[in-house]
């Protein structure tokens, strides 16, 4: 990462806070930042303010207090209109993919594009197309969403992302309840888009291995596969978020290496976690 990169961050949070008079405080003061081409994976229980994160990185919300910053774009203070047009740079995966399950896949991929009216009916199949080419699924072009499994949905969701070639994607549970192969074929994705793409990202998780297999993976454009690196190599930093609040914000290594009781205890949630791949070595989490 580059002094340039850390100076002119694609995503900054800046002491945010966030309350509703119904709920109270959601966030309060969280500060972040995303330099281009990294990932940050947010981790933290259920209710935490995850995905509220990403809907005031998107300018679904506006914050109470503090500032959102994208692309260079203080998305907490523009107008929906020029939000309209800031959101062609962004890409959004939901939990449980949110296909339109009266469309075909051509036509979920195809929706954004066709409203915005900018392109031919040629070159939107040919769009749709590279990006169910870039998820292995062209072959799954006119199925119906009921017709595939839960990973190729997910999968088709990632596409779907991908129609206006995003700069930043925002990943919302992208791995949520699917079988462990399955959702490391989805991460894999992920560092595909992260590595040979450069697109910056957010990516929300309650499974730990998904961020572990971020911080030790890249992807190898000669094998057309993920490959093992060195802990941290990865381009991934993690953040955990407590009662609304930022309560860790660092690398791998200092994540696994904090004495912290509270993130101690959160990790060990999940499976045990192994120790760092040597170089070249391939080492997942179980479970």
């Amino acid at each position: 990462m580059t002094d340039a990169a850390e100076d002119n961050p694609v995503i900054r949070f800046e002491r945010v806070s966030l309350s509703f008079p119904a709920s109270g405080s959601v966030l309060e003061d969280v500060s972040f930042t995303v330099a281009r081409g990294d990932t940050k994976v947010l981790l933290g229980e259920s209710g935490s303010g995850k995905t509220v994160l990403m809907k005031l990185a998107m300018g679904l919300l506006r914050p109470t207090r503090g500032q959102v910053w994208l692309l260079g774009h203080e998305v907490s203070r523009m107008r929906e209109r020029e939000l309209f047009d800031l959101r062609r740079s962004i890409g959004m995966t939901f939990q449980e993919s949110a296909l339109f399950d009266s469309l075909s896949v051509r036509e979920n991929i195809a929706f954004r594009l066709i409203e915005e009216g900018q392109l031919s009916e040629e070159q939107i199949d040919e769009r749709v197309r590279t990006c169910l080419r870039f998820v292995g699924l062209e072959s799954a072009i006119d199925k119906m969403p009921a017709e595939l499994s839960g990973g190729m949905r997910h999968r088709v969701s990632i596409a779907r992302a991908l129609a206006t070639s995003p700069e930043v994607m925002l990943y919302d549970s992208p791995t949520g309840g699917l079988d462990p192969e399955t959702a490391t074929t989805i991460v894999d994705l992920v560092i595909k888009l992260r590595d040979l793409n450069h697109v910056t990202a957010l990516l929300a998780t309650h499974r730990l291995q998904d961020g572990y297999l971020l911080a030790t993976r890249a992807w190898d454009d000669a094998q057309e596969s993920v490959r093992a690196v060195p802990l941290g190599a990865g381009r991934t930093s993690f953040l955990l978020l407590r009662d609304g609040r930022v309560w860790f914000d660092g690398s791998a290594a200092e994540l696994l290496a904090s004495h912290d009781e509270y993130l101690r205890n959160y990790l060990n949630w999940g499976p045990r976690l192994p120790p760092p791949p040597p170089e070249g070595g391939d080492v997942r989490p179980q479970g």
